[in-house]
């Protein structure tokens, strides 16, 4: 697992993200992404048949890592991703956030809640790492 933003590895992920990006257009543009990722305010996460980009940040004294998107190689990124889950769960632990959320794909959610995801409001999925 790789962890921040650099252009080489996003020039390697970039068809993944673009594609999770055209899945829902009206959340974010590839020239945002870029701008909030070069400017640290978005985290790029990638391993070798998938990316993730997250967004860090404290409500009510807790810090939160919101997944923003997910996106990987054709036929390999789902249990790529599968494998990939409790290293980044880990990893975040590591750096003391409580939790980890984000509003997925309807093919994911049988996938999330059976690795402790719960439904949270506003069609989000939340997993409390502690």
């Amino acid at each position: 697992m790789r962890v921040g933003f650099s252009e080489e590895e996003y020039l390697r992920v970039r068809g993944w993200l673009v594609s999770a990006i055209e899945v829902n257009p009206d959340k974010i543009t590839e020239s945002q992404l870029l701008d909030k990722l070069r400017s640290g305010d978005w985290h790029l996460i990638t391993i070798e048949n998938a990316a993730c980009v997250l967004q860090c940040c404290i409500c009510e004294g807790e810090k939160i890592a919101n997944i923003l998107l997910v996106g990987g190689e054709k036929n390999q990124s789902l249990r790529s991703i599968m494998k990939a889950h409790s290293v980044l769960c880990d990893h975040l632990r590591k750096m003391d956030f409580a939790k980890l959320v984000g509003q997925p794909r309807k093919e994911f959610h049988a996938y999330l809640k059976r690795n402790g995801f719960a439904e949270a409001q506003n069609q989000d999925f939340e997993k409390e790492l502690f």
